[in-house]
């Protein structure tokens, strides 16, 4: 007689998440996840070859659930100063899944958030008349700048350093998209 199936794929990434937000991406290991979940190893390679596909899976379905329940909010008309946003208050509400989302290194080569984010970006902007004809130059300075202050916003406001004033936020995002849009 064969063993009903009790642990599915699901099941293993939920548990997946779960450990990198209360550990880290470094710890996640098969024996590892496999203790967290109080479970043997064979699960685990019964629905992925190995690791690596755990991970790459594990990160796909988390940049999907980025794009879909927390970029496509409408929290401004102008895309860039709403993308910055939604990145900021997701920082707010989830700091150690973004801590290990965008803080963290997962691997050696890994890149998937920096291009998870252009693309996000370029996506975002794609059919805005103000930035639809900008060049690569001229974008990748914008996604750069409202990267780097909405970075600093999230950190400064996840440790308490200042408070989330939005108005202040966007008037500073203004000020800068402005200036680069300005610039040669």
């Amino acid at each position: 007689m064969s063993r009903t199936k009790t642990i599915f794929k699901e099941d293993i990434l939920k548990a997946a998440q779960k450990f990198i937000v209360e550990k880290s991406v470094g710890e996640l290991t098969a024996r590892a996840l496999s203790k967290y979940m109080n479970i043997s190893t064979q699960p685990l390679y019964a629905e992925f070859t190995n690791m690596a596909s755990l991970k790459k899976e594990l990160f796909t379905n988390i940049y999907k659930e980025l794009e879909e329940d927390i970029y496509n909010k409408k929290t401004h008309d102008d895309p860039i100063i709403n993308i910055s946003l939604n990145y900021i208050n997701f920082a707010c509400h989830n700091p150690q899944l973004f801590k290990t989302i965008y803080l963290e290194k997962h691997g050696d080569t890994d890149t998937s958030i920096t291009e998870f984010s252009y693309h996000l970006f370029r996506q975002t902007i794609k059919d805005n008349p103000v930035y639809a004809n900008l060049s690569d130059k001229k974008l990748n300075t914008l996604l750069t700048a409202t990267w780097v202050i909405s970075t600093g916003y999230a950190n400064l406001i996840v440790s308490n350093v200042i408070s989330n004033n939005q108005d202040d936020i966007i008037d500073f995002l203004k000020l800068t998209i402005k200036e680069i849009l300005e610039s040669r």
